[in-house]
């Protein structure tokens, strides 16, 4: 908190009142995404003003700028040149629309590179991510526990709180309007609080506070009751806290395993394995046992076998945004909202050259970081806040293979500026290598 304090305190300039802009867009970010928009805003054009390079001249931007100019063309080749044979189902126009989940990150992504590209301001911006989190946690609590139930809304309804009853059996959401929104979020949250609780310090009241954070993100990740969620409680553990880290992931995960196998395998089917399962909330239970997935109307592999196929219809540019779900009701009579593969979606929506790009870009980026971050032959004192970036970027797409959070404003906001935190550690020059 000490760089926060001193851009309150100076003299400042147009660059401080940006920095601060953008703390403020990050602390309302996870409450209402609309003053966060507000605040972030002027803090990228300042920062695009201030710029001492020119968004063409920065080479990273390269292929993000092809990867938008890919999905520009095969928007308007969809609305103006290209034969549309879901006419009658689909309006070409959401791929015009859709190109606002995309095009504008990239800016994001340049934009908030000067805001983060210190290890002492990526400290700061997890603190204020991690307190900006705390009406989640709140209002989630109070959702599953006191059956605080919602929607709210203040300022003749320019800001909704989603706070809907659960379900029998459901989790918590807190103010995202689904659960998996929800635990989305706290796994972006979580690697920062372990970060946080493990640094070096003995402050006992900093030290009470980040065990507080840790066991509460914790337990409301727990709580949503996705399967997303409880691997990433899992995963970013080692991630953050390194070789030592595995002295607790894997007795834990053994251990995990290990009861799982007996409460859910018919080898040990008994009456002690039954007792034991009825111990169990329902929700939990349904996640691992046969029951869950009974009456399902089709199979995850079946959507995925669907994508594919649309994908090959047109694989250059893609048949459009929001096409599949329209398409899959009219082939199979049933609804799914999107292909749950963040990849296949794309390919749907734009074509594969355009996810190509995306996708060896973000992976490009990942790698070299991680060689910084995780390289035994690089010296740097108390990197976990780093690791956390890392951690919490890596896990997130690696989920979205499976399912899709990413079109939900605040999620892909926070993505791209893990993405630009990432970048700015690959050039990072505290980083140095060991003689």
């Amino acid at each position: 908190m000490r760089e926060i304090k001193l851009y309150l305190s100076k003299e400042k300039t147009l660059e401080d009142y940006g920095y601060i802009f953008f703390l403020l867009g990050i602390f309302f970010l996870p409450s209402t995404i609309v003053i966060s928009i507000l605040f972030l805003l002027p803090a990228f054009v300042i920062a695009s003003l201030s710029s001492h390079k020119s968004f063409f001249k920065d080479s990273w931007n390269l292929p993000f700028l092809i990867f938008g100019l890919l999905i520009l063309i095969s928007a308007i080749s969809q609305n103006y040149l290209l034969t549309n044979k879901y006419d009658a189902i689909w309006d070409t126009k959401l791929s015009l629309i859709g190109l606002a989940n995309w095009i504008p990150f990239i800016w994001v992504f340049w934009a908030s590179q000067s805001y983060i590209n210190s290890k002492s301001k990526r400290r700061s911006f997890s603190l204020i991510l991690i307190a900006g989190t705390f009406p989640v946690l709140i209002t989630g609590f109070g959702q599953y526990f006191l059956n605080w139930t919602g929607p709210f809304q203040t300022l003749n309804g320019l800001i909704i709180w989603y706070q809907r009853p659960i379900e029998n059996p459901g989790g918590l959401s807190g103010l995202f309007s689904n659960q998996n929104y929800a635990a989305s979020w706290l796994n972006f949250v979580w690697p920062f609080c372990i970060a946080l609780f493990i640094e070096k310090g003995n402050n006992l009241f900093k030290k009470t506070a980040t065990l507080s954070f840790l066991i509460s993100t914790g337990l409301a990740a727990f709580l949503t009751f996705s399967r997303n969620a409880w691997i990433g409680l899992f995963t970013s553990m080692p991630i953050v806290i390194g070789k030592k880290g595995f002295k607790f992931f894997l007795p834990l995960t053994t251990i995990s395993i290990l009861i799982l196998f007996f409460l859910f395998s018919p080898i040990f089917d008994s009456e002690l394995q039954h007792s034991l399962r009825n111990l169990l909330p329902g929700k939990i239970l349904s996640e691992f046992s046969n029951e869950g997935y009974e009456g399902l109307d089709v199979t995850r592999m079946e959507i995925y076998k669907s994508a594919l196929e649309l994908i090959k219809e047109n694989p250059f540019f893609g048949i459009g945004a929001g096409s599949f779900t329209e398409i899959f009701l009219l082939n199979t009579n049933f609804w799914k909202g999107h292909s749950h593969n963040l990849l296949f979606e794309l390919s749907i929506s734009y074509g594969l050259p355009a996810t190509i790009i995306f996708l060896i870009t973000t992976i490009n980026i990942l790698y070299l970081s991680s060689k910084k971050i995780f390289s035994s032959k690089i010296k740097i004192d108390n990197n976990y806040i780093d690791r956390a970036f890392w951690a919490a970027l890596f896990f997130f797409l690696t989920s979205q293979l499976a399912d899709v959070q990413y079109f939900d404003g605040k999620i892909s906001l926070i993505t791209w500026i893990l993405i630009a935190g990432l970048k700015n550690i690959i050039l990072d020059k505290d980083y140095k290598t060991v003689a």
